[in-house]
């Protein structure tokens, strides 16, 4: 059993993470958003270095409209936040719960926007979060031990996300993925 160290640093690629949050203070590295696509991005931009989770609801007058076809009017999860909770929050400090590994540093990484993301934004975040290039990207200074995706999805990964894991796995990464 262990407290984790901060040598190790956990990847959280979701829907980013709230980085005003309390229990994340400190814990926090500088992440990246992936998501290439404005329109489902929520904060009308494409790639950057802000992995801010903006929200990814969906409202009413969006829903079952392109690009939210196959998308219900839905609030915020803020399951980014979450999920980086549970990686590493802090602890002793009677706020929220404490983190698996207290001692960890999480990375930040989005992948999702409102409702849904795509293959290849979450393919190119995991080689990212491992250290490897992503053309158009600036490098990652901080590469993860640990790549968690907490994402759910049909079927097999694609080829491009299998190459991803791999080259991730080959880098010294452990992917986690539900």
């Amino acid at each position: 059993t262990t407290q984790g160290s901060a040598a190790t640093i956990v990847a959280v690629l979701d829907t980013g993470v709230r980085y005003d949050h309390p229990d994340l203070a400190g814990k926090l590295l500088p992440g990246y958003d992936m998501v290439s696509d404005a329109a489902i991005s929520n904060d009308l931009e494409g790639r950057d270095d802000n992995a801010e989770d903006p929200g990814d609801y969906v409202t009413a007058a969006e829903a079952g409209r392109a690009p939210f076809t196959d998308c219900e009017a839905s609030p915020s999860s803020w399951h980014g936040t979450q999920v980086s909770g549970i990686a590493g929050a802090a602890t002793h400090n009677a706020t929220g719960m404490a983190g698996a590994g207290w001692n960890v540093r999480v990375l930040p990484v989005r992948v999702l926007g409102k409702c849904f993301g795509y293959t290849s934004d979450i393919a190119a975040a995991i080689r990212w979060a491992a250290g490897l290039p992503v053309p158009g990207v600036p490098a990652n200074n901080n590469p993860a031990r640990v790549i968690n995706l907490s994402l759910g999805s049909d079927g097999a990964c694609s080829a491009d996300e299998r190459d991803a894991i791999a080259a991730a796995n080959a880098a010294g990464a452990v992917v986690v993925a539900a």
